[in-house]
């Protein structure tokens, strides 16, 4: 049976497959970046919207019916104006010169570039990923040329030569498809992502199809193939389409409905939609696991767990207009299984019955908030549910009947345990509102950054005696007064004692190897500064001790709620979204993203353990392998290379205009769960168009 440390490494995420959420942004990034280009939109569509034309079995789609008009409205955002702002054109100048797909998102992976995209965009923009009838993925691009023919054929012959001078060959096709294939790069020629290794080094394809007013790129002959015949079908009866269209899946039409509703009818909207675990199951069917690195099927787990209830997720983006710079709407899609009541515990079967969120009122930030903090997010969840139905999830997970049962009972009997009852000790006194709230310090490094986890408790004195009981039984931890409250603080261990004259040899290997155990051990942790106390009501786990000190001492008339930004987000939010919520956060951009931005400005941002620096590694190296590493790349991220040069990026103070306030509010609703967020241009920075930043 594992021990409590080794269990709750279950959870670090190695071995998991490649999240919807990462392909998701990338597909924004895409779409986003072809509809902003498009110039121009033809006078009557060519075809019926893509979602009417494109399969049931899709599962990831992006899409702009209007380039013209998002492209209007983007050069007003902050994102436009950042863009186009003269002192990014050296770095983003160097980005594209670099022809990494962060550059050119399409370009990694159907060959075609944006500028060529804006040569023939003339009316909807489609990036669709689908599921094969093989059960594998194919990516596709539905681009409207209407008005804009007469480019075609150029554009066709720069991605045809280009794909020849890669090592492209023409494989037989019938008109009007051209297609290609090429073998994969293997590790032993120093390529890098999910295609290229030895169990998965398939053959390369790459499809072409050019018909009346529209254009098909993708990467699976069959795909493009099928999906040619569809588009020539449904121009005969541009309101049809083909009955197993993507617009007929429940989730989607739920989806479009719910989060369509408000949306101005002039906001030119990115649309979305993924269906999360069919995705993530087909994915592992495209790209395989090692048979060395075959970890547990989550995919499959979850669905036996009975997560398979949610059934897919989208919503609409869009620019807003005066302050509102940029909104979203977005559901979850996750209906009652089984006929269950929508507001019942029993809302969903298995392990699944964790995800109990209920919508309270006065979900506001606690007094004891930092005014000035980066960020804070709080939401209500029935933590003692979610105890109650964990363990199937986790014997699940190892693959053994009763294990999560065996750790609990452990924390009980364990002579050199903290001999706690979790459940009756612990979990029995823990309320329902959960908060996070982060920052960061100076000087700004890979370590600067700031997080802290509140829960809220109906009984302080015996969750901290807990907590005390349990601290002291684990090596590593030290009691720290501050301010009249306990501080429980991990701290690194002494380093093994040098080996002394007379030593035994088996006493110096032992003590390597206990050594080793401890830097394995911080690697695996998350906070290996973890820092705990109880206070307010609440019990606190931060990362640092520092912030959490800060966050003790903090006095009312301090906190966050006093934050014109906070408020004025808060304001924005009721309007769009009355009612009682089941989550609300706020945050200022530009202390979230300051550290990362620092960081690749500085060429260290394969060292940032941040989510924004995390973010922007996916982003901008989106061609490292699954893990994020390169094929042979150190496992320590700070002796690994920064792939994207930031040295021209300008001072941050320079463009920090450009960084507003956002927000984000959710409600659990008979569909599942709905949320609208916002953001807000900050009061006294000045509001700099994309006319104003290139004059």
């Amino acid at each position: 049976m594992p021990g409590r440390r080794e269990w709750c490494r279950f959870g670090n995420g190695r071995g998991m497959p490649r999240g919807a959420i990462v392909s998701v942004c990338h597909a924004l990034v895409a779409v986003l970046a072809m509809d902003v280009v498009a110039s121009g939109r033809g006078e009557a569509a060519s075809f019926p919207p893509s979602e009417k034309l494109l399969p049931a079995s899709t599962r990831i789609w992006v899409s702009v019916a209007d380039p013209q008009a998002l492209r209007k409205r983007f050069e007003r955002s902050s994102l436009g104006g950042l863009l186009y702002d003269p002192l990014m054109s050296t770095f983003l100048d160097g980005l594209r010169q670099q022809s990494r797909k962060s550059a050119d998102p399409l370009r990694g992976t159907l060959e075609i570039t944006l500028e060529e995209v804006e040569k023939i965009a003339g009316g909807e923009i489609t990036l669709a990923v689908i599921e094969r009838s093989d059960g594998k993925l194919a990516t596709l691009a539905l681009i409207d040329t209407s008005g804009r023919e007469a480019e075609v054929a150029p554009v066709v012959e720069a991605v045809v030569g280009r794909v020849a001078a890669n090592g492209g060959k023409p494989v037989a096709a019938t008109a009007p498809l051209k297609a290609f294939s090429w073998p994969m790069p293997t590790p032993a020629s120093g390529a890098a992502g999910p295609a290229a290794t030895a169990d998965n080094a398939a053959p390369r394809q790459l499809a072409i199809a050019v018909t009346p007013g529209c254009v098909i790129v993708g990467d699976g002959y069959d795909a493009v193939r099928e999906m040619s015949a569809t588009v020539d079908k449904a121009r005969a009866n541009p309101t049809g389409g083909r009955a197993d269209a993507l617009a007929a899946v429940p989730a989607f039409a739920k989806v479009m409905e719910r989060c369509g509703k408000g949306v101005p009818a002039t906001a030119a909207p990115v649309r979305w939609f993924v269906d999360p675990l069919a995705y993530l199951a087909a994915d592992r069917r495209t790209f395989p696991p090692k048979k060395n690195k075959k970890g547990p099927d989550y995919v499959a787990i979850l669905r036996r767990q009975g997560f398979d209830a949610v059934n897919g997720a989208g919503g609409h983006l869009f620019f807003g207009e005066g302050d509102v710079d940029l909104c979203h709407n977005t559901l979850i899609s996750a209906p009652p299984q089984n006929g269950r009541p929508a507001d019942g515990p029993d809302r969903f079967e298995k392990a699944a019955r964790m995800l109990r969120f209920p919508n309270v009122a006065g979900l506001a930030p606690a007094p004891w908030v930092p005014k000035g903090a980066a960020s804070w997010l709080s939401f209500e969840w029935d933590i003692a549910n979610a105890f109650d139905s964990v363990q199937p999830l986790v014997d699940d997970i190892i693959g053994e009947a009763g294990v999560f049962e065996d750790v609990i009972a452990s924390l009980e009997e364990d002579p050199d345990g903290p001999q706690i009852k979790v459940r009756d000790d612990l979990i029995e006194h823990l309320g329902k509102r959960c908060a996070v709230a982060s920052d960061h310090e100076s000087p700004i490094d890979p370590d600067c950054e700031r997080m802290l986890i509140a829960i809220e408790t109906s009984n302080p004195e015996a969750v901290a005696a807990v907590i005390a009981k349990g601290m002291t039984s684990e090596a590593d931890v030290r009691k720290v007064e501050a301010g009249g409250h306990v501080i429980w603080e991990t701290v690194k261990a002494a380093a093994a004692p040098e080996k002394t004259a007379g030593a035994a040899d088996g006493d110096d290997a032992a003590g390597r190897r206990r050594a080793r155990q401890r830097e394995r051990q911080e690697k695996d942790t998350v906070w290996p500064n973890l820092s705990v106390s109880v206070a307010h009501g609440h019990v606190f786990l931060a990362s640092h001790r520092d912030f959490l000190e800060r966050v003790l001492a903090n006095p009312r008339t301090s906190s966050i709620v006093e934050d014109g930004g906070y408020q004025k987000v808060a304001s924005e939010l009721k309007q769009r979204l009355g009612g009682e919520w089941a989550l609300g956060s706020f945050s200022r951009t530009e202390k979230v993203v300051r550290p990362a931005y620092e960081l690749l400005r500085a060429g260290r941002l394969p060292e940032s353990k941040s989510l924004a620096g995390s973010l922007l590694k996916k982003v901008l190296e989106s061609d490292r392998a699954l893990d994020g590493k390169q094929v042979g790349e150190p496992q320590d991220p700070a002796q690994r290379q920064q792939k994207v040069d930031g040295s021209s990026l300008p001072e941050f103070e320079q463009i920090s205009r450009y960084f507003g306030v956002n927000g984000t509010s959710m409600q659990t609703t008979p569909d599942g769960w709905y949320f609208v967020g916002v953001g807000l241009w900050d009061d006294g920075k000045t509001k700099a168009t994309t006319v104003e930043a290139t004059q």
